[in-house]
């Protein structure tokens, strides 16, 4: 979507949304430095002969200006003008008017929304008029002056000139909506003084998510806003590190550079970080060195870096689960061995007793078989004969 198309206040549309989208090559790119915008910028609606582009008037000493660009102090006046030039085969009539730009969540640069009111370069600049009407396949200037307040902070303050061309439409609905088709160009404005390039971390939260194998390990999302806190536009050069924990390795992760960020402008990132083990806690700092946007501009080598830090628990519920079947079979089978020591005891136990009954049984019969001594044999002696009596107890003769 064209950072110059909105939509009116009556609900949005999908008609609107696709005439919108028609102006992405003429719209402001981007993250984009200055000297990278394109010099001229085209705004197409349904009707093709309907065509226009807005670029700062070229000079003597700057016959192609890509954007406004002025280094100023505060209570300084300047005048310039803009070119609206008619592509098409009709009249065009457009409004103009200045607005503050912005950064939107996407990194890009847009202009508040229509008819919200500006608070910084949008309310310095008077133009001659508000609005044009650009005859077929010619231009038009549009002179205005702008006065920097003499309270203004130094540092950068970027705006921009809009045209703005209105039509009815129909949603999908059938409702009836205004669809506003803008286009603009660029202003950057540094007010001189000092220059404090600063970046502030925000709600940064991290998460981890493992993996069912216990041989793979897992990734840790991160989110976190960065907030300019500084009166300069910049970008950083991103990296998160994950410190190594229990014997792990840790993991670093260097980002994409963060696109052009304007004072008092925040973005949230989201990123993953691969190849982190679970150690029951992970934790992950986010590092950013402020990065110069501006052609010429370079900053202090001792610029403090923003940093945060966030830790979550890393619970490696694969590698407890196939800890847990691990020690399960062990003690199963160390059980199984003591079933069976046991039992082979037992059976030895039983072995020495039936061993012993035997021997005793044994020893009983062999005592028994023995041969008994001659005395034993003739039995019993037998008591003396009485006087007078024979030896077997008769009368005497």
């Amino acid at each position: 979507m064209s950072p110059f198309a909105r939509p009116l206040s009556r609900p949005a549309t999908a008609l609107a949304a696709l005439a919108v989208a028609l102006l992405g090559a003429a719209s402001l790119t981007p993250a984009t430095p200055a000297a990278a915008a394109p010099p001229v910028r085209q705004a197409p609606n349904e009707d093709s002969t309907l065509t226009w582009s807005v670029r700062p008037t070229p000079t003597k000493d700057q016959p192609e200006r890509p954007n406004f660009s002025y280094d100023l102090v505060p209570g300084q006046r300047i005048e310039d003008s803009v070119r609206v030039r008619n592509l098409g085969d009709k009249p065009l009539t457009l409004t103009v008017y200045a607005s503050d730009a912005l950064t939107t969540s996407t990194g890009a640069l847009d202009l508040l929304p229509a008819g919200k009111p500006p608070t910084d370069v949008g309310k310095w600049i008077v133009l001659d008029t508000a609005a044009i009407e650009v005859p077929p396949k010619k231009f038009v200037d549009v002179p205005f002056t702008m006065v920097v307040p003499a309270d203004t902070e130094s540092g950068d303050h970027t705006g921009g000139i809009v045209t703005s061309y209105r039509s009815p439409g129909v949603d999908d609905k059938g409702r009836a909506v205004v669809v506003d088709r803008r286009l603009g160009t660029r202003m950057y404005t540094r007010i001189g003084g000092e220059l404090r390039p600063q970046l502030e971390i925000s709600d940064l939260t991290i998460g981890y998510s493992g993996t069912a194998n216990p041989l793979e390990p897992g990734d840790v999302h991160v989110t976190y806003t960065v907030t300019n806190t500084g009166n300069v536009r910049l970008s950083a050069e991103q990296l998160l590190v994950v410190p190594g924990r229990l014997g792990f390795p840790g993991r670093e992760a260097v980002l994409d550079q963060m696109p052009e960020l304007l004072p008092a402008n925040s973005l949230t990132f989201s990123a993953d970080i691969t190849d982190v083990w679970p150690t029951f806690r992970s934790a992950v700092t986010v590092e950013l060195r402020p990065v110069p946007t501006r052609d010429g501009d370079a900053f202090d080598p001792q610029t403090p870096q923003a940093t945060a830090s966030a830790a979550a628990w890393s619970v490696p519920w694969s590698q407890l689960v196939v800890l847990l079947v691990v020690a399960a079979a062990v003690l199963w089978v160390a059980w199984r061995v003591r079933r069976r020591r046991r039992r082979k005891d037992a059976v030895q136990e039983r072995a020495v007793e039936v061993a012993a009954i035997v021997k005793e049984t044994l020893q009983a019969v062999l005592a028994a078989r023995e041969p008994q001594p001659a005395a034993d044999r003739a039995g019993p002696s037998r008591p003396d004969a009485e006087p007078g009596g024979t030896p077997d107890g008769g009368p005497a003769a």
